[in-house]
């Protein structure tokens, strides 16, 4: 069966505005494995990576059409939530006989909305690899699954009956075994589309002959972050010390990687694993580097030691507010303390670089806590530090109970159809475009949580220290786009 899958354009721009610039573009991993395990099981599966090769959506529906594909799938986050609804949309009105499939949070979340509005005949909920590859089966068969059953007997599917109602199968297609899987199919995309910018939000400067590449080596994660939208409710499961290293050696040898960056929820969870896999990485004699986030629990002298010994060189720790009451509103489960003694033991024991991820504007927070967070992060001598504004995004907890509540606009009106700009609205980084937030806690304004932003910008990177050090990450040629960048940003 001829399958094509699509990660769709977004709405970088639109959300993001020249702050785009510093996204890196990286394989898609969730559609590489579903095109892997696809493809396994003998079906021709084709790959279009319409972000990364900056396709609009005449030219994804061009492309997809000369492909020929008897079913089309394409990951769905909020960012391109509004191109997979105008794409299904068409393709559906103009193209019925494709079978039209949609993953992902933002199309699991909104699953009644796109299939009500015609723009997929299915969607599938949670991890996509085994349940598409049984949804192929289903089509192979004329409508029969594997079992002589129709599609209710599937795994974690949205489907509308003959009647129009939706039908949601129980289940999430969660793989308790990740060693069944096979590599991601890194092959069906150019790999000249993936590398290291020059400008960047990591710390890890690209440029030259760098190339970048990610991988995932466990799934879920045992906190539960109101805000977070991963794997929420799944227990964590993981690669062996050996699938994890082979796989970094293969990127490294057969790809160039200099850089790979882990996209765990939690790679630090198991410490004995950790410890494992650094000194594999030194036995194995392997070059590249490679950064991951982490949990300030987990930092320990000797385990940041082994880690800087094994490549790492950067960390993204989510520490969120540098306010006590704030944290435990949000079920962060951390201290303030566990934070400056996890930035101390990195900054003693490695020369690993650290980013500090912060959220301004969380649940009933004041602007003189605004504040208190923005000295909390100056305070800890950070190498580079973000600055989000609170955003419910769509699978999170907290979009759950705004949206219940009725604070939250959702951008399904009453009768069904879809405000396509409010889930434009959906975004972080406001500062860098016109947008209003999409949410406000009522003790703070919009106007001012947008003034916030760009204080905080300011008084971390306005100081001699931090301009010495971006300032060795300049090329001569980004000089004019940085400057560009930033006085947006910071005014």
């Amino acid at each position: 069966m001829r399958v094509v899958l699509v990660n769709p354009p977004d709405e970088m721009e639109a959300m993001f505005g020249v702050g785009s610039v510093f996204i890196q573009k990286y394989e898609p991993l969730g559609i590489l494995y579903i095109a892997a395990v696809a493809r396994e099981a003998g079906h021709e599966v084709e790959v279009i990576d319409a972000y990364a090769e900056g396709l609009g959506l005449d030219e994804v529906e061009r492309r997809l059409l000369a492909l020929q594909p008897e079913v089309v799938g394409f990951s769905t986050l909020t960012c391109s939530g509004t191109s997979v609804y105008l794409l299904g949309k068409k393709l559906k009105e103009e193209h019925p006989e494709i079978l039209v499939v949609l993953g992902n949070v933002h199309a699991s979340v909104f699953a009644e909305a796109y299939l009500k509005n015609g723009c997929c005949d299915l969607v599938v909920h949670g991890e996509g690899e085994y349940i598409f590859r049984d949804l192929l089966v289903w089509r192979e068969r004329g409508g029969e699954t594997a079992t002589g059953r129709g599609l209710e007997a599937l795994e974690g599917v949205s489907f509308l009956a003959p009647d129009g109602a939706l039908i949601r199968t129980p289940g999430s297609g969660v793989i308790h075994e990740l060693a069944e899987l096979p590599f991601p199919a890194r092959d069906l995309v150019k790999r000249e589309l993936y590398h290291l910018g020059e400008i960047s939000n990591q710390n890890y400067v690209g440029g030259g002959d760098k190339v970048g590449k990610t991988m995932m080596t466990s799934r879920g994660c045992p906190y539960r972050c109101t805000f977070c939208v991963v794997h929420q409710g799944h227990k964590q499961r993981r690669n062996s010390v050996e699938q994890v290293v082979d796989e970094l050696q293969m990127l490294e040898e057969e790809y160039g990687a200099t850089y790979v960056y882990l996209m765990d929820p939690l790679f630090m969870a198991d410490r004995k694993r950790v410890f494992a896999i650094c000194e594999e990485i030194q036995r194995r004699g392997l070059k590249v580097e490679w950064g991951c986030d982490a949990n300030v629990k987990l930092l320990q002298p000797e385990l940041v030691e082994a880690m800087d010994a094994g490549g790492c060189v950067e960390l993204s720790l989510g520490i969120e507010s540098g306010v006590q009451r704030l944290l435990d509103i949000v079920d962060k489960r951390t201290t303030l303390e566990e934070v400056r003694t996890a930035v101390r033991n990195v900054q003693r024991h490695s020369d690993i670089q650290i980013e500090g991820l912060f959220i301004l504007g969380l649940p009933t927070e004041t602007a003189e806590e605004s504040l208190e967070t923005i000295r909390f992060a100056t305070e800890l001598k950070l190498d580079m530090a973000q600055f989000s504004i609170l955003c419910p995004y769509p699978g999170s907890k907290l979009f759950e109970e705004l949206s219940q509540k009725g604070e939250l606009q959702t951008g399904v009106r009453e009768d069904g159809s879809v405000d396509l700009d409010v889930w434009r609205r959906y975004s972080s980084y406001l500062l860098f475009t016109d947008n209003e937030p999409i949410w406000v806690t009522p003790t703070q304004t919009a106007d001012g949580l947008r003034r916030m932003q760009k204080r905080a910008l300011r008084a971390f990177y306005l100081t001699p220290r931090q301009i010495w050090r971006q300032a060795r990450r300049v090329r001569p040629d980004n000089v004019v786009e940085l400057v560009r960048v930033a006085f947006k940003g910071f005014f």
